[in-house]
């Protein structure tokens, strides 16, 4: 067997290993680059292959045995939750009109609530040696097929996320 030919499962393994989102121009994209690289330069085929392959050894060394998904994260622990009432004091004169007893009662309900989580567990260093393992076989692959850096989904910080106000 050659080792300058592309195997049917390695578009699809290209594309999980450089997390690029499903869409048809993206398949597209990874598609026309394994054409290009194996018309012009077919050796580094082999190598591309390799990494791949440490990719998928990395990956479901990652995942517990039996399964097919990784497991889902824990649920933040609660550490501590206040509960504080809206409502100040009782004034010395309560209301009369309906209206202003109607409000003055809703705000005998409204309470605030904060709670507290504790931060999650540092990952092991096993754990995170073979998160940086991979991440060298992601950019030694990107080397190879470079164009493809264009469809990777951009690195998000580990606690960021949008501010939604209202």
């Amino acid at each position: 067997m050659t080792t300058h030919l592309w195997r049917p499962s390695d578009l699809e393994a290209i594309r999980v290993a450089l997390a690029i989102p499903v869409s048809p121009a993206a398949i597209r994209a990874i598609n026309d680059e394994m054409a290009a690289l194996e018309r012009h330069y077919p050796e580094a085929i082999a190598g591309a292959r390799a990494h791949l392959d440490a990719i998928a050894l990395l990956d479901q060394a990652a995942m517990p045995a039996g399964s097919a998904e990784p497991p889902p994260p824990p649920p933040p622990r609660i550490r501590k939750v206040t509960r504080k009432g809206a409502a100040g004091p009782v004034p010395q004169e309560l209301p009369k009109r309906r209206l202003d007893v109607i409000e003055y009662a809703t705000e005998l309900l409204m309470e605030e609530v904060s709670t507290e989580y504790e931060l999650p567990p540092v990952a092991p260093a096993a754990q995170l040696g073979g998160t940086a393992q991979r991440q060298r076989h992601a950019d030694a692959l990107l080397l190879i097929l470079p164009r493809l850096s264009n469809w990777q989904q951009p690195q998000r910080p580990r606690f960021g996320g949008q501010l939604i106000r209202g």
